[in-house]
């Protein structure tokens, strides 16, 4: 049976060093006329683009209607994009993640998905930059729901309809870098590979009970036979 592998993106596949939080508050001060200065910080690790600007438009006293908070949010892509083509861009694909990415798709048994905070736009513009985007052929977005514990059911329904699998929640392994990513493989009975690669150490990640979590993917080979396994 084929397994279902969904990734995260921020931390995990990539680290954009800063890029999306700095556009998220060149957003707030051109959609709010506020100074970024005035805004405490943000909780971005693990979190969905529409959450991230729910407590945006919290922290200025703003009600978050739907219309407001993707009008706020295309705002903020043109920042993404606009920092992610500066000369000063200093972001960068994770080690091991091409090599994991060739190794398994060579593998007929492993279908890859993405299971990510961010709207589906915002997706791409990130995996696009660093051309690994067509890797993945659908997934649950941040577009989809603002609370990511909903997301496993819709990216695994996406990606039947794209695979033409069926998959047993066995057999779809979340990975990701932050107790978030754990906690959305629990909401639906899913395993989790959590890997340090982001803001949290292994061993705080190990205490919130993941499937497995590792330091990161540079054993790619140890990487795919674990994401392979039976166990």
């Amino acid at each position: 049976m084929p397994k279902l592998l969904l990734f995260d993106i921020d931390g995990t596949l990539i680290d954009s060093h800063g890029a999306g939080g700095s556009a998220i508050l060149d957003a707030a001060e051109e959609y709010f006329g506020v100074s970024r200065a005035k805004l405490p910080s943000l909780q971005l690790a693990g979190s969905t683009d529409p959450a991230i600007a729910m407590d945006v438009f919290g922290h200025v006293g703003r009600e978050p209607d739907r219309e407001a908070v993707f009008g706020f949010l295309d705002l903020y892509l043109t920042h993404l994009t606009r920092r992610l083509k500066a000369a000063d861009f200093s972001g960068f694909m994770l080690p091991g993640v091409v090599d994991l990415l060739n190794a398994l798709g060579q593998e007929k048994d492993a279908h890859l998905g993405l299971l990510t905070g961010n709207v589906r736009r915002g997706a791409a513009i990130k995996l696009g930059h660093h051309g690994i985007f067509d890797r993945f052929l659908d997934g649950g977005f941040g577009c989809d729901h603002h609370d990511r514990n909903q997301l496993g059911p819709i990216a695994t329904q996406r990606m039947q309809a794209a695979t033409g699998s069926t998959y047993a929640t066995s057999e779809v392994i979340i990975i990701g870098d932050t107790p978030k990513d754990i906690r959305c493989a629990a909401a639906f009975g899913a395993k989790c590979l959590a890997v340090a690669t982001g803001d949290y150490s292994a061993e705080q990640l190990a205490e919130l009970n993941p499937w497995r979590t590792i330091e990161s993917f540079a054993d790619v080979p140890a990487t795919v036979k674990l994401l392979l396994s039976e166990v």
